[in-house]
């Protein structure tokens, strides 16, 4: 079957130990299940990485091929009497080169979820079909580390910097409506070129409190540190390095951190002095697409600022702040990816959002509006 020149995507089912070189037998052998095409996700060629739906399958096509490349068996089972075998996992999917149908695209098994696999293109040339299998498990081999352990995969080119866009919201909309609107959009393909990130199928909720203490000098420090309290006790300590409010900015983040006096740890632990500070608490929701091509993966956020006094309360002559940010979270990508294709990515989401908006008659401007600024505008006129 697999040397059948045939469209067919296959599923590569195994035991466990072959997803890992030093456990892997020197005799083994795989099954290979023709894929349903309905089960695939996204139904397009050359995604950076596809989502298997391994419920419900009807008998399938299978071929038995040990490790000495011969097929010791070809028949019609049962998907999920193999799957359901309490040592095979999923080890990858081998999709065929369009139009030739000669070799193979190779993508190792890197998560499961309620019922569905994750897959992740293997770098480099497509494989013959013949050597396919050993080609995918040398693959795994190479890039175990990002492969075989929870959710490694996941990977932020430049953590210490923020790529981000903001759309102002300026009438104040609904945010928690927008993002259900948004989410039902994206999943139904409105976002061209992007689809709703693995895991991530529902919504991602956050209200939580801030207290930002503005850097005006020196001016190599110039920004904020922004103090945000956790469940335990503690603090993520959030640092912005910027002079002005762009889409790209360097941020730090300290998590878990013990902060007994805020304007002590800014002058005892960073060697700053605040210029002046002020607060506010933040409501948002979160959907997550990935990009199809590259993998990447961009929290379109929803969000309402609140600016608040000393014991939590809002200060009522404050405005309120309402936006949608669009902000880099991670790639997907064994090797190669890189922060120009985020940069390409987020444009061409910003792009879709703003018609987005201006088909719903939502009213905006995308000045890159921080929150720092919002505050210092909030701060002026409260004095």
């Amino acid at each position: 079957m697999l040397d059948e020149l045939s469209p067919a995507a296959w599923l590569v089912v195994g035991s466990h130990d072959l997803r890992s070189s030093v456990r892997r037998p020197p005799e083994w052998q795989v099954t290979l299940l023709e894929c349903p095409a309905a089960a695939l996700a996204p139904p397009t060629d050359g995604a950076q990485s596809y989502t298997l739906d391994l419920r419900g399958w009807p008998d399938a096509r299978a071929l038995v091929l040990d490790s000495g490349g011969t097929v010791t068996d070809r028949s019609a089972v049962s998907p999920q009497a193999v799957l359901d075998h309490d040592r095979n996992v999923p080890i990858g999917l081998l999709r065929p080169e369009l139009p030739s149908l000669s070799r193979m695209q190779l993508y190792p098994q890197v998560d499961l979820y309620r019922g569905h696999a994750k897959f992740l293109r293997l770098p480099g040339e497509h494989s013959p079909r013949a050597s396919a299998v050993p080609d995918l498990l040398a693959g795994i081999d190479e890039h175990f580390l990002k492969i075989a352990n929870h959710l490694c995969f996941r990977v932020k080119l430049k953590p210490d910097v923020e790529l981000e866009h903001k759309f102002t919201l300026t009438g104040h909309p609904d945010v928690f409506a927008l993002s259900r609107d948004t989410l039902r959009l994206a999943r139904s393909g409105g976002l061209a070129g992007f689809v709703v990130e693995f895991r991530e199928e529902e919504i991602q909720a956050w209200d939580f409190l801030n207290d930002v203490y503005a850097i005006e000098e020196p001016a190599e420090e110039v920004g904020y540190v922004s103090f945000i309290p956790t469940t335990d006790g503690r603090y993520t300590v959030k640092r912005k390095i910027y002079t002005e409010d762009t889409d790209e900015r360097v941020e730090l983040r300290k998590r878990n951190v013990e902060v007994a006096d805020y304007e002590a740890y800014l002058r005892d632990v960073l060697g700053l002095t605040p210029a002046w500070n002020a607060s506010f608490r933040r409501v948002r929701y979160d959907v997550y697409v990935e990009a199809i091509e590259s993998g990447n993966v961009i929290a379109i956020t929803y969000d309402r600022s609140i600016v608040i006094d000393r014991s939590g309360r809002r200060i009522p002559a404050a405005a309120e702040l309402t936006q949608c940010e669009m902000e880099y979270a991670y790639s997907l990508a064994l090797t190669g990816a890189t922060f120009d294709s985020v940069r390409q990515d987020l444009d061409r989401l910003r792009v879709l959002m703003s018609t987005y908006f201006d088909e719903r008659g939502i009213e905006n401007y995308q000045r890159h509006e921080s929150k720092l600024t919002f505050l210092r505008d909030q701060y002026a006129s409260l004095r």
